[in-house]
């Protein structure tokens, strides 16, 4: 992620190549994806994976609408916050049962650069 984004030509590649079909991203408030991936991995619960960008203008540190689920089988149903970490950095997904997905900083630092490149992986219950 850290040589894609200092790397404009990558950056466009993979935008151009993201997978909408499982996750729909909120360009309207301007987030934008670079891969998306949900899959059953038990019988109750799932794994997410996204690779997000937004510019440093918002605040992190508060909810953001990043995107939705579109496979209604995939959908929690009730609300879950979900931590995950980035090296030193702890952040917090919230999905909730009508298919929005949350993102915040809750501890540390953003990575260098802007625009900020976050990989999200994260696991919730059905």
């Amino acid at each position: 992620v850290a040589f894609a984004q200092n790397n404009p030509k990558t950056l466009a590649l993979a935008k151009a190549s993201a997978d909408s079909s499982t996750i729909a991203v909120n360009t309207k408030t301007g987030w934008q994806f670079f891969s998306s991936y949900l899959t059953p991995i038990n019988v109750d619960s799932v794994m997410i994976e996204m690779i997000v960008q937004h510019d440093r203008t918002i605040d992190w540190t508060q909810e953001q609408l990043v995107g939705r689920i579109k496979s209604t089988s995939m959908l929690p149903k009730a609300s879950q916050t979900v931590s995950f970490s980035l090296i030193s950095d702890q952040d917090q997904l919230r999905v909730e049962p009508n298919g929005r997905c949350y993102l915040r900083l809750a501890t540390g630092a953003l990575p260098e650069g802007d625009p900020v490149i976050i990989p999200v992986r994260a696991v919730y219950k059905l």
